[in-house]
């Protein structure tokens, strides 16, 4: 399946991204963050991608480079800020809406790691395009202390660039939960990541993430992973997370098995995105019922 590249301008940067080439007229336009240390493609790695999967189900993901990514313009040296980056995002996604909305009910966030934070911070400013609900995933604000040393030695001044073995101890786990070659075959979607956002991700991230989700007034599914090691992630602490988003008017959260933090490029990816995109069927089909008509609120 054949892809088309994005560029948008978005208040002057540039915003790149990549979606299949498709004929649709219905449902919502997803738009995928990557996190860090990766770049859009994250989200199409043969076997395991997710444009792919949406694209075989009737639906359209878009995966944009996240500034200071891919073939986005990255942001000014003393402003690289998941607040930053989220407003620029914002704007792009205007544009895709400008482009693409006559075809769509709304759109749909879905967001990894640190993706997944700048979900939180568009979400919560309540963007004037029609967000139809967010979907995030491999964050939470917790850290384990022995990533919080790592992310405080890095080199300062210059992008981190993680090492394949680095790769495969952070964001991936035990060997059954993949194929062999699954880094390797990833790589083409790694890239160098901002120190500032390693940093942010463990500092202010954490200070600000209650405050954040309780502005978010749409509906939020929130995926953990057993195997995540760049968080403290078990059943009470992911409720506790969930807990954040009091605005909402549904929040589906779960802990899944057999999945580590890259949980796109695990043999569960399939079960992972059809997970996704059902919760964005969902969102469009809220936006269909009659005003009057009471809906449950699970939490």
């Amino acid at each position: 399946m054949s892809r088309t590249t994005l560029s948008l301008n978005a208040d002057g940067l540039r915003i790149a991204g990549i979606t299949p080439e498709l004929d649709l007229s219905d449902g919502p336009l997803i738009v995928a963050l990557h996190g860090g240390s990766y770049t859009s493609t994250y989200f199409d790695v043969p076997r395991h991608s997710l444009l792919t999967r949406a694209a075989n189900n009737g639906l359209r993901v878009i995966a944009l480079d996240r500034p200071c990514y891919g073939r986005s313009d990255a942001l000014p040296a003393d402003n690289i800020t998941f607040g930053a980056g989220a407003k620029a995002l914002d704007a792009a996604i205007a544009r895709l809406w400008d482009d693409y909305g006559t075809h769509h009910t709304g759109v749909v966030l879905v967001g990894h790691s640190i993706g997944g934070a700048i979900c939180i911070h568009i979400a919560s400013q309540a963007p004037d395009w029609p967000l139809l609900g967010i979907t995030i995933s491999g964050i939470h604000d917790v850290t384990p202390e022995q990533v919080r040393k790592a992310w405080d030695a890095m080199p300062a001044g210059q992008p981190v660039e993680f090492t394949p073995e680095q790769r495969r101890t952070f964001f991936y786990g035990p060997e059954w939960t993949i194929e062999s070659d699954i880094v390797s075959r990833a790589h083409a979607s790694a890239a160098p990541i901002p120190l500032a956002e390693l940093l942010e991700v463990v500092s202010r991230w954490p200070d600000q993430a209650a405050e954040l989700a309780a502005n978010i007034t749409v509906p939020v599914q929130y995926l953990a992973f057993e195997f995540e090691r760049l968080w403290c992630i078990d059943a009470p602490s992911m409720r506790s997370f969930a807990a954040y988003f009091t605005a909402a008017p549904i929040v589906v959260s779960e802990l899944m098995a057999g999945i580590g933090h890259n949980a796109d490029h695990h043999r569960n990816s399939q079960a992972f995105h059809l997970r996704q995109l059902a919760f964005a069927l969902d969102c469009t089909q809220r936006t269909a019922r009659p005003a009057t008509t009471a809906t449950a609120s699970a939490k």
